[in-house]
């Protein structure tokens, strides 16, 4: 097994014990990607749950019920696109689906739902794999984002029934609720219900970098990847929804937090929205000079929160004061090679200018750097 190390965090930052909702933007932002079709017109009236964009395979639905705006160009996961922007009517307007809620499941049935609401990957895992192993993951390596500790807590419920669900369909031997040790709240809400599961473990992991992405996590747990399934808690509990209500994914989770936070806090916002105001309506932010880093200091970057809109992908934005931290020449240490969890060289790369395919971009060759030197870049070929 890999070693990996405790990342140091600063325990000056406080979360909000409960998760908080913003749920009330005055618009959203859609984008619309290459070769997908635009069902809707400008000022043209559409309810929420409604198709409004599509291509031969996926479909964009609406979160809210509200007017077509207009067309405009955002940060979408990183990359500038173009978004189509409905405005709010405030009235939650739903696009009417003849449905019943599922009482029961048998594998047919819940493959179908998962293709259907675009559990795709999932959907196909399940269709043509025997799984022995279901892996739950209630963690976050992100030292200051914690949407998957707070799900997997706050919602234990939805969480243990839909792993229930999926563990006996599919009779996987092995179903597991992974979390990190220090999660004492985590852990105390699960042994107190576990009783009630018993083809259901928990298994606890420490307190270590990486755990939260699968490879590491089942190296960890010594298992193998041909037979196993790892689904992080947000992604359960949208499963659990679409598969038991029939909804389809109009809201998600992230976490604003960081040294510049008052309180930092776990929200639950609708996908589309602007960072801006979700910061806005939910969070106090302290000094007037500050970096917006969106999805974590480890594996982020630095983002303009007025034109970053929310995804699927979205995990947060982490907010600091700006320090003038200026890179200094390379010592030649090797502290980057040797904490990389893959034997990457970033000295090598930064030296003669050629990408390493093997590179993660985790972040931890930065993070370890005693002169402050962005490696991540050059791991990335950005020499200038």
């Amino acid at each position: 097994m890999r070693k990996l190390i405790k990342l140091k965090k600063d325990i000056s930052i406080v979360f909000n014990t409960q998760i908080t909702e913003f749920l009330n933007p005055d618009e959203v932002y859609l984008p619309i990607k290459k070769n997908y079709k635009l069902l809707v017109k400008k000022g043209e009236e559409i309810l929420k749950g409604q198709i409004i964009i599509e291509n031969n395979l996926n479909k964009v639905i609406s979160p809210i019920s509200g007017i077509i705006k207009d067309i405009e160009i955002k940060n979408v996961d990183g990359n500038k696109a173009s978004c189509l922007v409905i405005q709010n009517d405030f009235k939650e307007k739903n696009k009417n689906y003849i449905r019943k809620k599922e009482q029961k499941f048998d594998k047919e049935i819940i493959v179908s739902k998962l293709y259907e609401y675009y559990f795709k990957y999932i959907a196909s895992v399940l269709e043509t794999k025997k799984i022995n192993n279901l892996v739950i993951s209630g963690i976050e390596d992100e030292p200051y984002i914690a949407n998957n500790v707070y799900v997997v807590t706050k919602f234990s419920k939805e969480i243990l029934e839909m792993a229930d669900i999926l563990s006996t369909t599919f009779n996987i031997e092995n179903t597991l609720i992974a979390m990190k040790s220090n999660d004492t709240k985590g852990v105390e809400t699960y042994l107190a219900k576990m009783g009630t599961y018993p083809n259901l473990a928990l298994t606890l992991v420490d307190d270590k970098y990486l755990l939260g992405k699968s490879f590491f996590l089942l190296e960890y747990l010594n298992l193998k990847d041909l037979d196993t399934l790892v689904i992080d808690a947000r992604t359960l509990l949208d499963i659990y929804n679409a598969l038991k209500y029939n909804k389809f994914v109009h809201e998600t989770f992230i976490t604003i937090s960081g040294p510049s936070v008052s309180r930092s806090q776990v929200i639950k916002v609708k996908i589309g929205s602007k960072i801006k105001d979700i910061i806005d309506n939910s969070i106090k932010v302290k000094g007037k000079d500050n970096l917006y880093i969106l999805n974590g200091l480890m594996t982020g970057h630095e983002c303009d929160i007025n034109e970053t809109v929310v995804t699927k992908n979205t995990l947060g934005v982490v907010i600091v004061p700006k320090e003038d931290i200026k890179e200094s020449k390379c010592i030649g240490c090797g502290l980057c090679f040797k904490v990389c969890p893959v034997k990457v060289n970033p000295k090598k790369a930064m030296d003669s200018h050629k990408i390493s395919n093997n590179c993660i971009d985790c972040g931890l060759c930065t993070y370890i750097c005693p002169s402050h030197i962005n490696l991540r870049r050059f791991l990335r070929g950005e020499y200038e």
